[in-house]
């Protein structure tokens, strides 16, 4: 590039008004939305593994119980039953034969109907386990992976003869040929045979040799993909799915610990994207699993409870009667207040003396986990929502003290929406958090990247706990074709020097919704696209990514003139920790910059960082069901010049860059 041509912008780095920031910046926002957790974390790629299938009637949007479905029996007889299982689960009745075959086909996020999903790689190693009881069934069981022609993906193992009460038998099969595939479970002998908790994994699954780890298990590039991304806390388990449609549908944290077949599934409420209503929330991932990874990834964990009210944005799109729990009442003390007090004491609490602490003994984990944050409600407003945010924090106050409660803000990102949030807040809980939620375009993030600066520092703080560039309070559709652009990125690299600059008011952000298996079309901008076999990041993962790994935890200004105007401008940020020093620049404009700053503590010579840059602006990676991923975006390597205290940094047109330098 010929810098005579490039105009040149001087800055100054002020380290003499540096100030700290937050240490919890950047982290991340886990719902179970396009199948993040059945079908994406969850290791078992058997889809109504336990045959408690809960899903929606996607005309009324009520609950349907239809415990055989995604299972095909042939040549046999499958009922279910209710009672006489190895928990409080059902289980099946197969009534099978030499000819018979039990047939799975996995998570295909079911929008398309069945097909082979189960992903076998070769030479890998992979576990089939249940629970069965023979009802005069004499013979082997056959676990076999076949393609959608029959061929074998795996060797076929073996079961012996089942006995008269119920046994948790398992075996261990290896990839012989990379595919998709179908679980086939086959006979050599006729009988009665009961079947229960149907689990098929890689033996490589994320923990695998902790003992912590035997309940519900990670698929292990997810976790290593969110692992990359430096993470400094985890909001679980969402999310929209928090509110529910109703009572019974909110998320009970209570339903998801304990032994896998005694949780109690439900259906999901993004199940309203499916046609058939086919999205189940089995509860392998649970909260006793979210706190185990928050401890791997060294994440602080932020759960997110109801607060005895139903999705109120689903009240105002659709005219179904969504009913909440009254704030006056006995089921508000005992099913909402009393989940919070619960939670601290089972993340928290002395196994010696409390049932649910003793719970998270049994599970693997005798000491405390991490927790000084809890948040209230998703996406909840107006006086009914303050008033049973009071009565909650309250109580949660009195129990522990030491809790950080996040309070919500709605989910508009206006200011005017916004104000009598910050008002109630600052007034009563200044030492809490307000949860800020912006969906909007690329340049409405932009020009928001200033949206800070006249907050006011010394009182509550700032959570942005969902944002994303993708258009949804736009004039603007979003479409899967408008998001996760380089476009996005940029708009939201802006937005984050902002939060960088305010870290002493923003304390903690979230992009959100994190996964999405290919094809469930439940949100079309996603940070990670993933299919059975493989993960896709997409531009705006590796924003993240770039963000979080050149960050410290102290701000230092800058001083100098930027060109700032929407498609056309630079945004640059400056943080440090006790060694390094952290540049990011981002340049939204379709021309080249040549940055030159001085008064930098740094030693002269060349020194690397990392940068994002696509000529065109539509530009995103993209992901097929089958398939590898096409990466459009991927961050390379940059050298940067620092010669007797100054810095110089070109910036291509459209693109994020991270410097990271050590200070002398």
């Amino acid at each position: 590039m010929n810098k005579k041509t490039v105009e040149t912008r001087r800055l100054s780095l002020c380290e003499e008004k540096a100030y700290p920031i937050s240490d919890k910046l950047y982290g991340i926002f886990l719902e179970d939305i396009g199948f993040a957790a059945d079908g994406g974390l969850n290791a078992n790629a058997v889809n109504n593994y336990s045959f408690d299938g809960e899903y929606m009637d996607p005309d009324t949007m009520k609950k349907v119980s239809d415990p055989l479905r995604y299972w095909h029996l042939s040549n046999g007889k499958m009922t279910f039953c209710r009672k006489g299982g190895p928990g409080v689960s059902r289980y099946a009745k197969l009534d099978v034969n030499p000819q018979s075959c039990l047939v799975n086909e996995g998570y295909h996020g079911g929008h398309y109907g069945d097909r082979p999903a189960v992903s076998i790689t070769k030479g890998e190693t992979y576990v089939f386990s249940c629970f069965v009881r023979s009802e005069g069934y004499e013979g082997n069981i056959y676990v076999q992976i076949k393609d959608g022609t029959g061929n074998a993906l795996t060797k076929k193992g073996t079961i012996p003869d089942a006995e008269k009460e119920w046994q948790r038998l398992r075996v261990t099969v290896s990839g012989i040929s990379s595919g998709y595939g179908r679980l086939c479970i086959a006979f050599d002998g006729e009988g009665g045979l009961d079947m229960d908790v149907v689990e098929f994994y890689c033996a490589d699954h994320w923990g695998a040799t902790d003992p912590k780890w035997h309940h519900g298990r990670f698929r292990r590039d997810l976790i290593e993909t969110l692992q990359a991304l430096h993470p400094a806390f985890l909001r679980f388990p969402g999310g929209c799915i928090v509110e529910g449609m109703d009572p019974d549908n909110s998320y009970h944290w209570k339903d998801t610990v304990g032994e896998l077949w005694e949780r109690k599934p439900k259906f999901c409420l993004w199940a309203e994207k499916q046609p058939d209503g086919g999205y189940c929330q089995s509860y392998q991932i649970g909260f006793y699993e979210y706190f185990c990874l928050c401890e791997d990834l060294n994440m602080r964990p932020l759960p997110t409870l109801n607060a005895g009210l139903a999705c109120q944005i689903r009240k105002e799109v659709h005219s179904f009667d969504f009913q909440d729990i009254p704030l006056e009442s006995r089921e508000f003390e005992e099913q909402i207040v009393q989940d919070y007090l619960d939670l601290i004491d089972f993340a928290k609490g002395d196994p010696e003396t409390n049932r649910w602490a003793a719970l998270r003994a049994s599970m693997g984990h005798p000491e405390p986990f991490f927790l000084d944050r809890i948040g209230i409600g998703n996406e909840n407003y107006g006086k009914e929502y303050l008033a049973k945010f009071t009565k909650i924090a309250e109580a949660v106050r009195k129990k522990d003290p030491s809790i950080t409660l996040i309070m919500c803000g709605g989910h508009k990102p206006q200011r005017k929406e916004l104000d009598p949030y910050w008002r109630f807040i600052r007034r009563r809980y200044p030492n809490d958090l307000l949860d800020e939620h912006s969906y909007h375009s690329p340049e409405w993030f932009e020009r928001q990247a200033h949206r800070f600066d006249n907050y006011p520092r010394g009182t509550s703080k700032v959570y942005m706990g969902e944002y994303s560039a993708n258009d949804l309070h736009s004039r603007k559709e979003m479409t899967i074709e408008n998001t996760n652009t380089m476009a996005s990125a940029l708009g939201e690299a802006a937005f984050m020097t902002g939060m960088e600059r305010n870290g002493n008011v923003v304390e903690m952000s979230s992009y959100a919704p994190l996964f999405n298996l290919i094809d469930s079309e439940n949100w079309y901008a996603n940070l990670i696209d993933f299919n059975p076999a493989c993960v896709c990041p997409s531009a705006n993962y590796y924003t993240q990514q770039l963000f979080g790994k050149y960050y410290g935890h102290t701000a230092v200004p800058l001083e100098g003139e930027l060109p700032q105007k929407v498609h056309a401008g630079v945004y640059v940020s400056a943080t440090k920790s006790e060694d390094t020093l952290y540049m990011k620049a981002v340049n939204t404009s379709p021309v080249p910059y040549r940055l030159v700053i001085d008064h930098m503590p740094v030693k002269n010579g060349m020194a690397s960082g990392e940068i994002l840059q696509c000529d065109d602006l539509k530009a995103k990676n993209r992901l097929a069901f089958e398939g590898e991923p096409v990466m459009a975006i991927q961050p390379r390597e940059v050298i940067c010049t620092v010669k007797n205290g100054k810095l110089e940094m070109i910036l291509p047109p459209q693109s994020i860059q991270g410097t990271a330098l050590k200070i002398q």
